[in-house]
């Protein structure tokens, strides 16, 4: 078994883990000792694996402040502020001409602060439109299940719905989580195509192609208020 020590800046937080392996583990796993935090990771697990997992686990995480390094203040929304794009932390920049993604930094079309809010909606909901779309092709081929339309929606505390008709409504503020929960929720609302409730049957269908679904909507139920914050 070998060990190393790694650096996280998550949310508003900074994580230091130790990362074990070990040939004989065959899943990951997470607990916190003497060292503070330890990934588990199987001996051929990529390193990217160990981040995915503490992302998802981070409400847990942050229940143990032994697992916890210092964590920097909030900074309030405008320039220089942090947003997360796809889970990944971006800083905000004013004055662009047009509203785009460069580097680690999001360059928005607002001349001040004030006007912050509303580009950075517009940018949020035009991205969601093309991302959501190529997610829902890639989990409609691999499921069986096709939307007839797939709409975007602002609903507070809302991250997707399915009707009758087919229609997929998924919400534009989901850009900000982590990619992997912004699949669940796609596989989530595909899946009621064919179960419209939340059956056993549907969470079997939901396990088959994403058997982390729990994780994920733990991490929407720790982190998703946040999604809200402008």
């Amino acid at each position: 078994m070998s060990a190393a020590t790694h650096r996280l800046a998550l949310a508003e937080h900074t994580l230091e883990y130790t990362v074990t392996r070990s040939s004989r583990r065959r899943s990951i796993g997470l607990r916190i000792d003497a060292r503070g935090l330890v990934v588990q990771l199987p001996a051929r697990a990529p390193l990217a694996e160990a981040e995915r997992v503490l992302r998802l686990k981070l409400d847990w995480v942050l229940r143990h402040p032994a697992a916890q390094a210092a964590a920097p203040a909030a900074v309030a929304l405008g320039d220089g502020a942090i947003i997360h794009w796809l889970g990944t932390p971006r800083t905000l920049r004013l004055g662009a001409a047009r509203s785009r993604l460069a580097d680690d930094a999001l360059w928005l079309s607002a001349p001040d602060a004030t006007r912050l809010p509303a580009a950075l909606s517009q940018f949020l909901q035009r991205s969601a439109r093309g991302y959501f779309a190529e997610r829902v092709a890639v989990w409609s081929a691999r499921m069986g299940l096709t939307p007839r339309r797939v709409l975007l929606t602002s609903a507070r505390g809302r991250w997707g719905s399915c009707s009758a008709a087919g229609d997929v409504r998924l919400n534009w503020r989901l850009m900000q989580a982590p990619a992997e929960v912004i699949d669940y929720v796609v596989i989530h609302e595909l899946a009621h195509l064919a179960e419209l409730n939340h059956s056993p049957r549907f969470w079997a269908r939901v396990e088959q192609v994403c058997p982390d679904w729990r994780h994920c909507r733990d991490w929407l139920k720790a982190h998703g208020a946040g999604l809200f914050h402008f």
